[in-house]
């Protein structure tokens, strides 16, 4: 550590720029900001400078960071603290954009990170945020590849409130958070479970990562929404945030409580200029059909699956890539004709 901040010694306010593989470490794949942030990039080339903080050499463009380098093992780790003293990360959004942050909570292989593809595709710095950090690198590193685009890794526990605290500290100091979807939810079983068998453990974490964790997150970016008069929270739910299912008393509970919130926040801050919606996803999420199968005309797999009652059904899976387009229809939909609610379903389904 020493002999890096030797060799980022700022002389006149000039940086000096630093080779790391010079420091006989192990290839550097991604950076980790702290509060645990990170984000995928080519090594080489660290250059401090006056006006801008730090600079690292990215796949699509030279970002700006004011995070100083505190330690280095297989990753560069920066946080907000070092011997340039304490502050914030340096702004991401381009003075000439209008556009804030797409902070996507709830990134997985489907869903999630089709939702963040596509808003990262439309010109938004995205911010991916979930459990494992690991596969959420790779998933940023994908994106920012093949969008040309801004997307930084966070990690989150959004049954924690301390973690969710951190997480968007790192988020709002990106940016103003101009996008907010909350898609995490703690997973289940397919198969129901008798009442009596449900651990309070179990039920406990389920409501608190479909709605306690939506509730914080919520009130870490809709102040800056407020102040600037816009901004978009989308909820997703699915089937079982509108009726109680045989079995399946954790999501159900848990969803219920996310429809509420969505239908309060509408309520008090539409007038305000932020627009709220509740997404239902009645079926079940495939993986993205790409263009080869789209060009083929096929409508969408076919695959079994068990129902409630534990009866194996043909279903059609729904393609997440057609569903983040709903999403980002939500977001630009003229505020004269907002949608608060509306239900996804493929043409084959079961109606509840």
């Amino acid at each position: 550590e020493l002999e890096i901040a030797r060799k980022l010694h700022l002389q006149n306010g000039i940086g000096l720029p630093i080779n790391l593989l010079e420091l006989g470490r192990p290839k550097i794949s991604t950076v980790d900001m702290g509060a645990g942030i990170r984000y995928p990039y080519t090594p080489c080339l660290l250059l401090a400078e006056r006006s801008s903080g730090f600079y690292t050499t990215l796949p699509s463009a030279a970002i700006p960071f004011c995070f100083q380098l505190t330690s280095l093992h297989s990753t560069a780790y920066l946080s907000s603290f070092g011997f340039f003293g304490p502050h914030k990360m340096r702004s991401m959004v381009s003075s000439t954009s209008a556009k804030g942050i797409a902070a996507i909570v709830g990134v997985g292989p489907k869903l999630g990170r089709s939702i963040a593809r596509k808003f990262a595709h439309e010109g938004y710095t995205v911010a991916i945020l979930a459990r494992d950090l690991g596969r959420l690198s790779r998933f940023a590193d994908e994106i920012a590849r093949e969008e040309k685009a801004q997307v930084f890794a966070i990690r989150i526990d959004c049954s924690d409130s301390r973690s969710v605290r951190e997480a968007f500290e790192g988020v709002l100091s990106l940016g103003f958070v101009e996008v907010l979807v909350y898609n995490a939810y703690q997973s289940v079983s397919w198969h129901p479970t008798n009442f009596t068998d449900i651990k309070i453990d179990s039920f406990e974490k389920s409501l608190a990562v479909s709605s306690i964790g939506a509730f914080l997150c919520v009130q870490k970016v809709l102040p800056g929404m407020v102040e600037r008069g816009k901004g978009t929270i989308l909820f997703t739910g699915c089937s079982a945030s509108l009726n109680g299912i045989a079995g399946f008393s954790e999501l159900c509970c848990g969803k219920f409580a996310l429809r509420a919130l969505s239908q309060c926040l509408a309520r008090e801050f539409q007038p305000l200029g932020v627009h709220v919606a509740h997404v239902i996803i009645d079926g079940v999420i495939g993986s993205p059909r790409g263009a080869s199968a789209s060009q083929r005309g096929l409508i969408g797999e076919q695959q079994q699956s068990c129902g409630a009652g534990g009866e194996v059904r043909a279903v059609m899976m729904m393609d997440p890539d057609a569903l983040a387009q709903t999403y980002w229809h939500l977001h630009v939909q003229d505020r004269t004709a907002w949608t608060q609610e509306i239900d996804l379903r493929p043409s084959i389904t079961t109606f509840y």
